[in-house]
């Protein structure tokens, strides 16, 4: 399970990656729907875009993981059990009284 940290950088390098291209299709997208603007433009309508989609990620990811209670032993440390699956010991999630592999999402009952 990540941490909001985690989950917020995880956002933020996603985003980051995708800022470029949607800037550089800026570029191609608005004159071929007949806008015409200046590269200070297109930059302003992609930082609010990237700002917009960082909020939506981290948003997202967070509810996701909500969704998810890692099992833990009474110290914090992970319960594990093997996962024919990844064919390796896995910490175990429990969702809707169910444990699963936290990682394939193989159920064990």
């Amino acid at each position: 399970m990540q941490t909001k940290k985690q989950s917020f950088i995880e956002a933020i390098t996603n985003t980051a990656v995708g800022f470029g291209i949607s800037y550089a299709s800026t570029f191609l997208i608005f004159p071929m729907v007949g806008m015409h603007t200046s590269a200070k433009t297109n930059f302003i309508i992609t930082v609010y875009f990237t700002i917009i989609s960082i909020i939506r990620s981290y948003v997202i990811r967070r509810w996701f993981n909500k969704k998810t209670k890692l099992v833990t032993y009474p110290n914090n440390e992970p319960f594990l059990l093997y996962c024919f699956e990844c064919e390796i010991d896995m910490p175990v999630t429990e969702k809707d009284g169910y444990m699963s592999c936290s990682n394939c999402g193989l159920i064990h009952r």
